[in-house]
């Protein structure tokens, strides 16, 4: 898997995912310009701190339903699609519904959550996108310890492998 990059499942032939492009913005590692990506399916932001508010910024027509779940890496990428995604999943730390609030302003983050480092250890974790419980895409994140990416935005991009 390269990290950074949806993977879209579970879509029949000619099949477009509910969720088509993402930008991932943290409030810790890295400038306003490097965390103010473009939404796209690949060179997503990839790699946060330990207790980093992550905002999710979806592109798709779907304004509920979406929900992401932050399990610890599965080499064998099957096991999302052969299980319900739910809070006792193995590997779980974190979750949340990705929703458009009728009320925010445009361009507000659909959602907003970070993976406390009481629950979680540094290394790779997957972000499992699902739709009305179904997985649609996947994407592999590394975390940190809390501050190891206090450096400068080359720096995080080598980090990225850029």
């Amino acid at each position: 898997m390269i990290p950074g990059k949806l993977n879209f499942v579970n879509l029949k032939d000619g099949e477009q995912p509910v969720m088509t492009a993402l930008t991932l913005k943290g409030n810790r590692a890295g400038s306003a310009e490097w965390n103010d990506r473009k939404p796209a399916t690949e060179g997503i932001r990839c790699i946060f701190n330990l207790n980093e508010w992550i905002e999710f910024y979806p592109v798709t027509n779907a304004e509920y339903g979406i929900k992401v779940w932050i399990i610890k890496h599965k080499e064998d990428q099957s096991f999302y699609l052969k299980n319900k995604m739910r809070d006792l999943t193995p590997g779980f730390v974190q979750g949340g519904d990705i929703r458009k609030d009728p009320d925010a302003e445009e361009g507000s983050a659909w959602a907003s959550m970070y993976v406390n480092p009481d629950n979680a250890e540094p290394g790779y974790y997957d972000f499992v996108f699902t739709y009305e419980d179904k997985v649609f895409a996947t994407m592999l994140t590394k975390f940190y310890k809390e501050h190891e990416l206090d450096k400068s935005d080359e720096e995080l991009e080598k980090l990225e492998g850029k």
